[in-house]
């Protein structure tokens, strides 16, 4: 299988420094100048206090961007106890709420829309983001990590799910949670506790009956929405949330055989082609614009997956990184 158009070129024109680096790292080139220059760009942004500034508010830091930092500055060769990576753990250390969860900086204005994000109650997924920094940093045993992971199994509802932020009094539980968070999550429970545990099997369960209904939206061609049965067009997050969520999720997902060997991943992957669009990007379901950090994901699940082959990229990669 072949990509229609050449994603690069909107990548490296219209990607922010980090995006750009996300991509030069996939593909071996981290050593570049290119990506040199950008991670002396990422670095420059990091506060004194060790956080990162919020892309919500530029003038205030972000948990989300203070955690998914740290990770990445932990992927491309900086070391735990190095003073970018280090400063910003025990930033986010000193942020952790009663519950054992983290939530976004106080200070910030959620969009009301983004009904994924809280900067009261704890966030599921983001919680997920910082126990995977901890265990990463040599950190997995500290009591803090020790209680975010109780908290997160807390939160797991009984039908093998996760909801995106942390339930109050009178919150309904009928509902299965919020898919992304518990690939995320189940995966994670799998890595800390093996593939035996409830927790991760009740969720894997559940994950297996995502993956189902997407597939299932991929043979409709369209998705349905569930808050009020509106159909929309399928798009890049609705094709690889449950594969790969973000831009440094393990592959532990594809390790657990949900590659192109699985005819869902392969018919969802042949529908991710599909879509893309003539300007090589693709388009998540709330922008009207091609997403370059989406266009990277999506570049990456299709070579994780197995659909494409990255050496014959790697060209195109170089012609737009010099």
């Amino acid at each position: 299988m072949n990509l229609k158009y050449d994603p690069f070129p909107l990548i490296f024109t219209r990607g922010d420094d980090t995006t750009r680096l996300v991509c030069l790292d996939f593909f071996g080139l981290g050593d570049s100048l290119t990506a040199k220059d950008c991670l002396a760009e990422l670095i420059k942004q990091q506060r004194s206090d060790g956080a990162f500034p919020s892309r919500l508010d530029p003038e205030t830091w972000g948990m989300q961007e203070t955690a998914r930092h740290a990770l990445f500055l932990l992927k491309v060769g900086l070391p735990p106890e190095g003073v970018n990576v280090d400063s910003a753990v025990r930033f986010i250390l000193g942020h952790q709420n009663p519950d054992g969860g983290w939530c976004e900086n106080r200070a910030l204005k959620i969009p009301p829309e983004r009904t994924w994000l809280s900067s009261e109650r704890s966030v599921a997924w983001l919680t997920a983001d910082v126990v995977g920094l901890l265990r990463q940093v040599g950190m997995g045993e500290r009591s803090e990590c020790k209680t975010a992971v109780e908290w997160l199994r807390r939160m797991q509802n009984r039908h093998g799910g996760w909801p995106s932020l942390a339930r109050e009094i009178g919150d309904q539980q009928n509902d299965t949670g919020d898919p992304d968070a518990t690939a995320q999550i189940t995966f994670l429970m799998g890595e800390i506790y093996g593939d035996e545990d409830p927790a991760y099997l009740k969720g894997r369960r559940l994950f297996e009956r995502d993956l189902d209904e997407c597939a299932k939206d991929v043979e409709r061609g369209y998705r349905i929405r569930f808050r009020d049965g509106k159909r929309e067009e399928l798009d890049v997050y609705t094709l690889t949330h449950l594969l790969l969520s973000w831009l440094l999720d393990p592959p532990r997902r594809f390790q657990s055989g949900y590659d192109a060997s699985d005819p869902r991943v392969k018919r969802m992957m042949e529908a991710l082609v599909e879509i893309q669009r003539k300007d090589g990007g693709w388009r998540p379901f709330w922008a009207e614009e091609s997403d370059p950090v989406y266009t990277v994901l999506a570049v990456k699940v299709l070579i994780l997956s197995g659909m494409l082959v990255r050496q014959d990229l790697e060209a195109d990669v170089k012609a737009c990184a010099v």
